[in-house]
């Protein structure tokens, strides 16, 4: 789904980034986070309130982060925009509470999938 469309239907904000992975050849970032599924349109009081999972952006064609190093330690989500841009792809800024100072992820791609991680428990 497009970026501008996901965030339409998913809610990022106070979600916890554990790890970020990119792959410039394959042009894919990947985001391990923890969803705070109780901010969902889509939640339901039986599920539980948070979801590991991982937030693959594809196609990849900008990829810059303030500061350039920065260590992730359950950096929560304090914002998420789609801004203008001339080109291919949307460009969308995902700003982390880091350690130090926040984070800002700058991110341009085509397409964004969320995909659950089941833990041992079924969960």
């Amino acid at each position: 789904m497009k970026p501008s469309e996901f965030i339409k239907v998913y809610n990022l904000f106070d979600s916890l980034v554990e790890d970020l992975e990119y792959n410039e050849v394959e042009k894919q970032l990947r985001m391990t986070l923890e969803l705070c599924q109780w901010k969902q349109s889509f939640y339901v009081e039986t599920e539980p309130e948070m979801q590991l999972g991982i937030l693959i952006f594809s196609d990849v064609t900008f990829y810059k982060t303030e500061p350039h190093l920065f260590n992730l330690d359950s950096s929560e989500i304090l914002e998420v925009d789609v801004l203008p841009f001339d080109g291919e792809g949307e460009h969308i800024k995902i700003v982390l509470n880091g350690l130090d100072d926040v984070i800002v992820l700058n991110i341009q791609s085509n397409e964004i999938e969320w995909r659950e991680i089941k833990t041992a428990d079924g969960q």
